[in-house]
């Protein structure tokens, strides 16, 4: 790791900085749901316990369970319960899916297919820190929102902003960092994620509890978006773009557009890249599945445990050690091993994870609190890995575009898929065995699909080494 100088840890910094409170823009619906469909009127409404009723032990016993009450008539009959927005239903899942996850996969195309071909002329710290800008500013208007469609189209905002930072990243990443410290620079990139999602819970559970100035769930809004403002500036006014300019090749390649697309190309059609984009359907279906559902399910479960800390915990010290775990070890296989060593640690780890998913599940809390954290440190593996290998195998010229492209297939598949949970929960009639399916279930297909994709990686370094033994 002898390239991990001071100024590309602080370039790598401000990005990372970036990719957390991006991801934190992103998952606060998440954790915010009930508070603002109650505001705001949106999805399905349920039967809820009142706690301010009174009762004395033996009435307390022969009590009514309000979850029971599938109507309003029935749930309104009984003077302990009250019937109220629940932040479950088609439009939460509409809004925490879809109007997201359309925005970002043709965002994250359009902005990297000009951050190459305008390979000598586009500054992508520039972009970063016009992304981060745009999804600060959405997530204050969040805050600020009234009705549903705005909500949408702020969402929409958030998307925008945040579909510039992992394809523009990754591309910074592979030029200012070797292959010995690649991976360990994109794991601690990719703490963004689990930073970003576990502060949402804090954001979204505690800071709407303190009822900041009265504004209950608005105040996390406006709060997590002034450090993306302040970092847009630094990003825009103290890093520059490593482009090395002085390499003609590159740039007349980038320039020429059919040259351009061949190589994309060529690139992105590899049988690797392919079974790899098969893989990553079914692992970021069944992440997001857990991502979009946690406090849902916890809620209607378990409704007195407070989750905020214990959700904290296991994303920032199981999913970030996990990630970085997982670019460190790779890196070391790698060098002993070669490339399709990167995927057999990906495929072993992802089907470690499974078992655990199913723990979390299962098992109450905090029981399944300790299965999550060990289930991220295994499974969160897979974001630091997959883009390691990704960068590794295309064409430098075209690496932030194969990344988007790869972005957009696999959240036009695994963002919006999670929506099959709704359905899933009404003909189970088990929220529980809906996630059994599409969290576990998908994790272990996903597994083995990882290990097959090496295969055509060693196929190619077999032949490349043989090639190099007859020369020799």
């Amino acid at each position: 790791m002898g390239d991990m100088t001071v100024s590309k840890l602080y370039f790598l910094s401000l990005m990372t900085l970036s990719y957390i409170v991006g991801e934190l823009t992103h998952f606060l619906i998440n954790t915010t749901s009930r508070e603002v469909a109650r505001e705001v009127e949106f999805g399905e409404k349920s039967c809820f316990v009142n706690g301010s009723f009174v009762t004395d032990e033996e009435e307390d016993k022969e009590q009514f369970d309000c979850s029971e009450s599938k109507n309003e008539t029935q749930c309104g009959s009984e003077k302990h319960c009250y019937w109220e927005y629940s932040g479950l239903g088609i439009q939460y899942q509409v809004l925490a899916g879809p109007s997201f996850i359309l925005v970002f996969i043709f965002s994250a195309v359009f902005l990297a297919i000009l951050s190459d071909w305008l390979y000598d002329k586009l500054s992508r710290t520039l972009m970063l820190s016009v992304g981060t800008a745009t999804f600060s500013t959405a997530c204050l208007l969040m805050g600020l929102a009234g009705q549903y469609w705005q909500l949408v189209i702020l969402r929409m905002m958030i998307a925008a902003g945040l579909s510039v930072c992992r394809p523009v990243s990754g591309g910074l990443i592979a030029e200012l960092f070797s292959a010995s410290s690649r991976g360990v620079a994109n794991g601690i990139f990719s703490w963004g994620v689990y930073y970003g999602y576990g502060l949402a819970f804090v954001f979204g559970i505690y800071i709407t509890r303190a009822d900041v100035l009265g504004y209950g769930w608005r105040a996390p809004y406006v709060l997590a978006a002034l450090p993306g403002l302040v970092l847009a500036v630094l990003l825009a006014t103290t890093v520059k773009d490593p482009r090395q300019k002085d390499t003609e090749a590159t740039a007349k390649a980038s320039s020429d557009g059919r040259a351009y697309f061949r190589t994309l190309a060529r690139s992105f059609l590899s049988p690797s890249m392919l079974i790899l984009l098969l893989a990553a359907f079914f692992r970021h279906t069944a992440g997001y599945c857990w991502a979009y559902n946690t406090r849902l399910f916890f809620q209607t479960y378990y409704p007195d445990f407070d989750i905020g800390l214990w959700t904290f915990s296991a994303s920032v010290f199981g999913g970030s050690f996990g990630v970085f775990a997982g670019g460190f070890f790779s890196d070391r296989l790698v060098q002993v091993l070669g490339l399709p060593s990167r995927l057999w640690l990906l495929s072993a780890c992802t089907l470690l994870a499974a078992p655990l998913a199913v723990g979390t599940l299962y098992f109450p809390p905090p029981g399944a609190f300790g299965c999550l954290i060990v289930y991220y440190f295994f499974a969160e593996t897979w974001f630091a890995v997959l883009f390691t290998v990704i960068v590794e195998i295309v064409d430098p010229e075209v690496r932030s575009t194969c990344i988007a492209i790869f972005l957009f297939l696999m959240n036009l598949v695994g963002g919006n898929l999670p929506v099959i949970v709704a359905p899933l929960r009404s003909y189970f009639n088990d929220y529980r065995s809906a996630l059994y399916l599409v969290w576990p279930g998908f994790l272990t297909i996903s597994a083995f699909i990882f290990l097959l994709s090496s295969l055509p990686l060693w196929i190619r370094e077999k032949k490349i080494n043989k090639q190099y033994s007859v020369n020799k």
